[in-house]
C-alpha cells in the first residue's frame, strides 16, 4: 500500500465512530473541519512520526460531510501465515515460546540479505508428544524439556529434539553442576547481588587450612580489596565465624605465589560491615589464606568456640572501578546442595566460529500464581561452537555473570536482545561493539537498558561498559532507561533501506504479555528512541479465550527486508490443562510490519 491510498469512506452528520479492521497509521485528517479523536481500543492516540496510529476514530462535524481516510506514512502489519505454518507439525515437537533466529552460516544479523542457506531456530520451553487430530488435544505423556532446536534451510525446518543415552528428551542447554550448587559457598563471595549477600561463605568445621582463590580471567591492576566479614542476623554471636587474621598473595599462572600483605579483619557489627586493604599489585590470581586456628583465624572466644570461618563478600578495585568477573575456588566448605535450576535461552550472538547466549537461570516457587512459578537466579553465558554448518551443544563452555543485580527495589537484567553492530553481522557502520540490551524493572514497570562490548572482549564481562544516559561506564547500577514499556524478549535492529534507512527500530510487546506489538525508532543503538507505539493487536485471545495471552515479540532481520520486518510473539496460557486441550494455543506467530511506500 501507498501513502495517500484511501482506507475507508464515510457519510455522516454531527457525529460518528469510525471502527477500523487493524490498526492503520492515518494521515491527519483536517482539523479545520472536523473534530478528530484517534484510538486504539479506548486509548487515544497522539501524532507519530508524521501519522496517527489508530483503529477506532470519532469524527464531529457540524454539518452532513464525505469523509476520507487515508493512509499515513509508517508501518502496517500483515499476517505472515506462511511462517505460522512451519510450526504446526506432526511431529513430536509440538511448540515453543523464546524463539531467537541465528544466521549461523556467516554470522550476518541484517536487513535485506539476497539469501540465507541456513538459519538456527532456537526455542524455550517445549511441548514434545502427540496429540489427537481430532480434537487437538495434547495426548500423555506430554514432555516438556526447557529448549529444543530447529534448523530452516531452503525454506525447509527440521526440529531437533536432544535425547540421552537411554533415548529420554532432554534439553540441549542445561546448567552444568558446578554452577548448579546453592549454599554458604564460595561462589557466594564474588556475586554481587542482593539477594544473595546475606548468604555468605562458611567454611568446614574446624578445617586444617583455608584458602581461597580469586581468579579475575586477566592480569589486572588492584588498588584495593574491600571485605565484608561474615554476620548473621540470627545472632550477633555468629559473627565470630569471621575471618580474623590472614594473609594475601598474588600471582599470574595460579602456582607461584607472593606474599602481598598480612591483614587482621575487625569483627562485623552488621551486614555490610566493610575493611578496605590498600594492594597497589598487578595480578590475575589473589589467595587470601585464613589461619585455621580458632580465636586467630576468627573471632572464636571461650564463650563461642564453633570452629567455622566465615566471610560476607570480597571485592576487587582498581580506583574506583569495581572488577566483578571473578571465578573462586575453595579448598573448604560447610556443605552444599543442588539447586536443581534450569534455564532460558535470552537473545545471542554469533562471534567469528561461535554462538554466544546470556540465559537466565532459573528456579521453582511455588509461592507465585500458576504459569509464573518461577524465580529467577541470575544470568549466565553459553558458548557454544559451530561446526560443519551446526551448534554442538555437546562443546558448551558456561560461566556465570554479573548482568543480574537487585539493588534498592530495581532489578537489572540484561540479555533480553542483543545487536552485533560488527563487520562479520554486516552492519551498515560497523564500530566493532556488540550492543546487548536488557531492562530495568522497578514496581513492576520495565524499562529498556543497554551495554556494549568489543566483540572480541565479548567473554569478559569486566570489559563490558553500561549506557548511563550520556556515555558508557563500568557500572551496570548507573544504567540508564531509554525506553520504556519494553518486554523481556526484544530486538533492535538497524534499518538499511527506507525513510527511516540509517535509524534503528525496537520491536516489543508493550509491558511483556499484552495484546499489543510496538515499536520505536531511535538514531542510534542507545537511543533516543521515540515513545512506544502500538501497531498491531494479537487475535489468540479472542480466539482461543480463556486465559490465552501473547508476550515478547521481536523481529528477525537476516530473515527480513527492511521495509518487510518479519516479527515473531509468542502464544501461551496460564492454566496448563488450557494448553493441554488445544495443540496450537502454544507457539510463535509471525507478522510483517510493511513500510508505506511513498
Amino acid at each position: 500500500m501507498k501513502q495517500g491510498d484511501l482506507i475507508r469512506r464515510v457519510v455522516f452528520k454531527e457525529a460518528i465512530t469510525i471502527e477500523l479492521d487493524k490498526i492503520y497509521p492515518i494521515q491527519p485528517i483536517d482539523e479545520l473541519k472536523y473534530s478528530v479523536q484517534y484510538f486504539i481500543g479506548d486509548e487515544e492516540q497522539k501524532l507519530y512520526m508524521g501519522s496517527y496510529y489508530a483503529n477506532r476514530l470519532i469524527v464531529k462535524s457540524a454539518t452532513e460531510i464525505d469523509l476520507d481516510i487515508h493512509l499515513g506514512i509508517g508501518y502496517l502489519s500483515e499476517l505472515a501465515s506462511e511462517w505460522r505454518e512451519l510450526f504446526v507439525t506432526d511431529g513430536i515437537w509440538q511448540g515453543g515460546d523464546g524463539l531467537f533466529s541465528f544466521n549461523i552460516e556467516n554470522g550476518n544479523d541484517q536487513f535485506d540479505q539476497v539469501s540465507i542457506n541456513k538459519t538456527l531456530m532456537v526455542f524455550g520451553d517445549t511441548f514434545v508428544g502427540r496429540y489427537d487430530p481430532l480434537t487437538q488435544k495434547r495426548l500423555q505423556p506430554h514432555l516438556m524439556p526447557n529448549n529444543s532446536i530447529a534448523y530452516l534451510d531452503e525454506g525447509k525446518l527440521e526440529f531437533r529434539i536432544n535425547k540421552g543415552l537411554a533415548g529420554n528428551v532432554l534439553a540441549f542447554y542445561n546448567m552444568t553442576e558446578e554452577l548448579d550448587y546453592k549454599g554458604p559457598i564460595a561462589r557466594n563471595l564474588i556475586t554481587y547481588n542482593q539477594e544473595t549477600r546475606s548468604v555468605g561463605y562458611l567454611s568446614a568445621y574446624h578445617p586444617n587450612s583455608i584458602d581461597l582463590v580469586f581468579d579475575l580471567n586477566k592480569e589486572r591492576t588492584i588498588t584495593d580489596i574491600e571485605f565484608y566479614n561474615y554476620y548473621s542476623q540470627e545472632s550477633d554471636e555468629l559473627a565470630k565465624r569471621g575471618f580474623k587474621d590472614i594473609k594475601i598473595f598474588g600471582s599470574n599462572d595460579s602456582n607461584n605465589w607472593t606474599l602481598i600483605k598480612k591483614a587482621s579483619l575487625e569483627m562485623a557489627s552488621f551486614i555490610g560491615f566493610k575493611q578496605i586493604v590498600k594492594i597497589e599489585k598487578n595480578y590475575r590470581y589473589f589467595k587470601v589464606e585464613c589461619n585455621a586456628t580458632n580465636g586467630i583465624g576468627n573471632h572464636n572466644d571461650k564463650s563461642y568456640h564453633e570452629g567455622l570461618f566465615g566471610l560476607q563478600s570480597v571485592k576487587f578495585f582498581s580506583d574506583k572501578r569495581q572488577f566483578k568477573d571473578i571465578d573462586i575456588k575453595a579448598n573448604t566448605i560447610l556443605h552444599r546442595e543442588r539447586e536443581n535450576a534450569w534455564i532460558w535461552l535470552q537473545d545471542g550472538v554469533v562471534i567469528n566460529d561461535n554462538l554466544y547466549f546470556l540465559p537466565l537461570t532459573v528456579t521453582e516457587d511455588q509461592t507465585q500464581p500458576e504459569g509464573l512459578q518461577f524465580k529467577v537466579l541470575g544470568v549466565s553465558l553459553f558458548k557454544t561452537p559451530i561446526e560443519n554448518g551446526e551448534i554442538n551443544t555437546d562443546k558448551t563452555y558456561q560461566k556465570m555473570s554479573p548482568l543480574y543485580v537487585v539493588d534498592n527495589g530495581s532489578t537489572y537484567f540484561y540479555g533480553a536482545g542483543i545487536m552485533p553492530n560488527t563487520k562479520q553481522a554486516g552492519a551498515l557502520k560497523p564500530d566493532g561493539y556488540v550492543y546487548i540490551y536488557g531492562y530495568k524493572t522497578t514496581l513492576g514497570l520495565r524499562e529498556l537498558i543497554v551495554a556494549r562490548v568489543l566483540a572480541e572482549d565479548f567473554e569478559n564481562f569486566d570489559e563490558w561498559m553500561y549506557f548511563d544516559g550520556s556515555d558508557y561506564q563500568y557500572d551496570i547500577l548507573k544504567s540508564h532507561p531509554i525506553l520504556g514499556h519494553i518486554s523481556c524478549e526484544m530486538s533492535v535492529s538497524q534499518i538499511l533501506e527506507g525513510r527511516n534507512k540509517g535509524k534503528y527500530i525496537a520491536c516489543f510487546t508493550y509491558d511483556v504479555n499484552t495484546k499489543y506489538l510496538s515499536i520505536a525508532i531511535g538514531d542510534t543503538p542507545c537511543g533516543p528512541f521515540t515513545e512506544p507505539q502500538k501497531i498491531y493487536r494479537t487475535l489468540e485471545h479472542d480466539i482461543y479465550k480463556s486465559t490465552t495471552y501473547t508476550y515478547n515479540a521481536k523481529a528477525h532481520p537476516h530473515l527480513s527486508n527492511s521495509k518487510k520486518i518479519l516479527v515473531s510473539y509468542n502464544t501461551n496460557t496460564y492454566d496448563f490443562d488450557h494448553n493441554m486441550s488445544h495443540r496450537l494455543i502454544y507457539g510463535p506467530r509471525f507478522i510483517y510490519l510493511n513500510e508505506i511506500e511513498e
